[in-house]
């Protein structure tokens, strides 16, 4: 009996993506909560927009909530029909995608607190390309001073794609100067220098022959602290 009720989640929602992409109605959400993958998936996206709704600033909540309208009008199916083309069944292809939304969700949360609070060297600071995007940023939290944290990442643009690079460690402020070092790899380090908005970061060349980022990826470079507009 649970095979069978498994096999009809799947063929509902097999039937949905073989159409244009629209949003879930009630009765295809009722019975997609019925495959154990995809209800964790919801539950973890439910919490990480409870923690939206209470974390975030009235103004990024509001941009968040459209973004979301959007998602659940007709990305979550469109990301969804990708995945089932390229093999995934319907429900493992749908609870990923949640599960990768719910991610980004608490990407934004966490983007959104720090440039709220850009207090001392905490803050969210980002590095513009050479066509003028942003290519890089670092995330700074003062967990309990002279104690950081940091996460850094780039992308690099390439014809075929992009690669990417991230790195993240603990160190402690002194003069303006941190030196983060990733707690299972001591050559995956960076020293970042602060000064007013802008957060310098030089990576050890250990760290740069290391390969620890995707090919012609550079986490080096002047990153700038960005803030809430009051």
């Amino acid at each position: 009996m649970k095979k069978m009720k498994k096999m009809l989640v799947t063929f509902c929602v097999v039937l949905l993506l073989a159409g244009t992409a629209s949003a879930l109605t009630d009765a295809e959400y009722r019975e997609m909560m019925k495959d154990p993958g995809f209800a964790a998936a919801d539950k973890m996206l439910n919490q990480a927009w409870a923690e939206a709704k209470k974390a975030m600033p009235k103004a990024a909540f509001e941009t968040l909530k459209k973004e979301q309208k959007v998602w659940l009008a007709k990305g979550r199916d469109s990301e969804a029909k990708k995945m089932v083309e390229i093999g995934f069944t319907a429900p493992e292809a749908y609870a990923m995608v949640t599960e990768i939304r719910a991610g980004v969700i608490r990407t934004a949360v966490d983007k959104a607190f720090l440039m709220a609070n850009p207090t001392g060297a905490q803050g969210f600071y980002v590095r513009k390309g050479g066509k003028g995007g942003e290519d890089g940023w670092l995330k700074v939290y003062n967990r309990s001073l002279p104690n950081l944290e940091a996460q850094i990442k780039a992308v690099h643009e390439t014809p075929g794609g992009a690669n990417t690079g991230e790195l993240s460690g603990k160190g402690k402020l002194k003069d303006g100067v941190a030196e983060f070092v990733h707690p299972e790899a001591e050559e995956v380090r960076m020293t970042v220098t602060f000064k007013g908005d802008t957060a310098t970061v030089t990576t050890s060349d250990e760290f740069k022959n290391s390969g620890w980022c995707g090919m012609g990826v550079v986490l080096d470079g002047t990153y700038v602290r960005q803030k809430t507009k009051k």
